[in-house]
């Protein structure tokens, strides 16, 4: 039987919750839901290149990732519940050290944060504070073959690269690093962080159409916009340069935001969409901190006025947020 082990840093405050929103645990659902996540943004192109269509990919998609990590409902095709590859539990959960204060308003985490911060009728979301590590076992049914093994590795180290858990995580908050994989230190330097982010959007550098769903595809961009000793002030000091790019003080007003994600206060405050800007503190070997921000945009909404013909120049403004030198 293989067994995976994988030990995480968490980076900074990470907003989870069980049903009282009480920042106690990582759970093993959400981890599931995370690396569900980053393999379906990886797979997306290898998929639509066996398929040939983006319905028969979807379908593809689907029955691949129901196989990999199961499924808790009935599928027609088998009428069985499915446990998929590997069984996944926390073995290490972090220290409970809780944090009831970050971030702050005027702040630029406080921008990015929206919604964590006490309000006149709700207390700040309690989060986990930074620094503490946890540590995943995934054990694979006997027969597993060492293709999907090597898939759901791959999985784990993008999860570190570009990812985290819990309330704002595609915000930075949250986010994690992967310190050790099987015993072996997982740790790297800036030089290899960009490196290890490249290799992957260089994979994906063939898929020209934009994708039906948050993947990576020959449009995606990645770049470093802050780095420093303090993971928190570097994590603000990349909220400053978004707000520099998209807030009161910039050039963008009402409906040239849409693209950034909805709602919108104030022009479309009833429609949902994520921003296809992905943000991400990681932990450097050297006791540094590199905020990075991950552009993967992908259909934006299936409300017709929200499918423009031109869709790269629809998404401009949020792909001009990403430094130029960093995807050249």
């Amino acid at each position: 039987m293989t067994v995976l082990t994988a030990t995480y840093r968490i980076v900074t405050p990470m907003f989870i919750g069980n049903a009282e929103q009480k920042a106690d645990s990582v759970r093993p659902p959400s981890i599931k839901g995370a690396l569900r996540f980053w393999w379906r943004a990886l797979n997306w192109g290898k998929s639509l290149s066996e398929a040939g269509t983006t319905t028969e990919a979807l379908k593809r998609l689907y029955r691949e990732e129901r196989r990999l990590f199961g499924t808790a409902a009935v599928v027609e095709d088998d009428r069985s519940l499915g446990q998929g590859v590997f069984l996944l539990r926390v073995s290490q959960q972090p220290r409970i050290t809780l944090e009831t204060v970050w971030p702050q308003n005027n702040t630029g985490s406080g921008y990015l944060g929206y919604g964590l911060m006490a309000t006149h009728d709700q207390l700040h979301r309690e989060g986990l504070k930074e620094g503490a590590d946890f540590r995943l076992e995934l054990r694979f049914k006997p027969g597993t073959p060492s293709a999907d093994v090597d898939v759901l590795i791959e999985t784990l180290r993008a999860w570190s690269l570009f990812g985290g858990l819990g309330s704002r995580a595609r915000r930075g908050f949250g986010s994690i690093t992967l310190l050790e994989l099987n015993g072996q230190d997982a740790q790297i330097d800036q030089s290899a962080y960009e490196a290890a982010a490249r290799r992957i959007l260089s994979d994906a550098v063939e898929v020209k159409a934009f994708p039906p769903y948050t993947a990576f595809n020959g449009h995606a961009r990645f770049g470093i916009v802050a780095t420093g000793r303090e993971a928190r002030e570097t994590h603000n000091q990349a909220g400053l340069a978004y707000k520099n790019h998209r807030g009161q003080s910039s050039a963008l007003r009402g409906d040239v935001k849409i693209p950034f994600g909805l709602p919108l206060q104030g022009v479309d405050p009833d429609h949902r969409r994520a921003s296809p800007l992905l943000f991400h503190v990681h932990a450097l070997c050297d006791n540094r901190f590199a905020a990075a921000v991950l552009y993967l945009p992908a259909a934006f909404h299936h409300e017709p006025r929200y499918q423009p013909a031109d869709l790269a120049g629809f998404y401009r403004n949020v792909a001009g947020f990403v430094p130029a030198e960093a995807h050249s």
